[in-house]
């Protein structure tokens, strides 16, 4: 009996790992019925309110509020993510331990951030120089909801509430909110200068799905579908153009008067281009034809042809 006891204490544990957080309860009854899917069958509640006492004593941080939830997990979704875009950076890690690492991380995440986490993997190129120091500020505000100062390299200096770390292109980003605003910002590590914490408590529940649907949104936006290879011609003379197109698409090789990229050729991308203004130019005909027909809609909406 004590063996079952132990068996169904840890069923319990991994239950609750698996199917909550703080964006999702479990129910009593949904607990009983995923318990007797494993072999463990529950004939009195009051079992399982003894379980999650033993549990709490043990230090989980099990709460209540209209369900069930583990509070903090030994990792965070933020944390499984960095540590797993570091793995699949390292060119001689076995892809059989790379599974095994994965699986057990994985553990630590309930099924549904598991499988946001699957949403947005990407192919690897190239092995990360680094990871910034700052990521340690942010993520500590992170699991404790709290703000944290940052000074960008202009010299700016913001109050913002972290939610979200995301690596994209071979660059980490974390994604925001400023206080009192639900809209939703990002900043890329390299871009900020230092981090400060703060000790003011985030006041919004932005859920995750928020989150989650503002990187898909934002996050290889033009590189996405049906792939073009265009050349791009400087012809600012700007000194920090040329690194900042090359921070703007990571993919970009040099050439002898520009760039050459591969990407998909849509209005975000456009978008993304009109920012340099006369710095630079498509050398393609057809995509520069595309590109002046978007500038010439955008004109149209502001000074309508009479």
């Amino acid at each position: 009996m004590e063996r079952n006891n132990k068996k169904r204490m840890l069923y319990l544990l991994d239950i609750l790992r698996k199917n909550s957080d703080t964006d999702k309860r479990i129910s009593l009854g949904e607990i009983t019925t995923l318990l007797e899917e494993r072999g463990i069958a529950v004939s009195d509640r009051k079992t399982i309110y003894d379980d999650i006492r033993v549990l709490n004593e043990c230090g989980f941080d099990i709460e209540y509020d209209k369900g069930y939830y583990l509070l903090e997990a030994p990792f965070s979704l933020s944390e499984v993510k960095i540590i797993l875009d570091s793995l699949n950076s390292l060119r001689n890690l076995d892809e059989k331990m790379l599974q095994s690492i994965s699986a057990k991380l994985n553990s630590f995440i309930s099924d549904d951030e598991e499988k946001l986490l699957e949403r947005l993997r990407y192919p690897i190129r190239h092995k990360n120089g680094k990871l910034l120091q700052r990521m340690e500020d942010i993520l500590e505000a992170i699991k404790k909801r709290q703000g944290v100062f940052i000074r960008k390299k202009n010299g700016e200096k913001d109050l913002v509430f972290p939610l979200f770390i995301h690596r994209n292109n071979d660059h980490y980003y974390f994604y925001c909110h400023y206080e009192n605003d639900p809209k939703l910002y990002h900043y890329r590590f390299d871009n900020i200068r230092d981090t400060v914490l703060s000790d003011r408590k985030d006041s919004l529940d932005i859920p995750r799905s928020a989150v989650i649907g503002t990187i898909e949104a934002s996050s290889n936006s033009f590189y996405k579908g049906k792939k073009e290879t265009l050349r791009i011609i400087l012809t600012g003379h700007d000194e920090g153009l040329e690194q900042r197109f090359a921070d703007d698409f990571p993919n970009a090789i040099r050439t002898a008067d520009g760039f050459s990229i591969i990407v998909s050729v849509n209005e975000i991308f456009f978008s993304k281009i009109a920012a340099y203004g006369t710095g630079i130019k498509i050398a393609d005909p057809e995509a520069g034809a595309r590109y002046a027909d978007y500038l010439k809609r955008i004109t149209d909406l502001y000074f309508p042809e009479k």
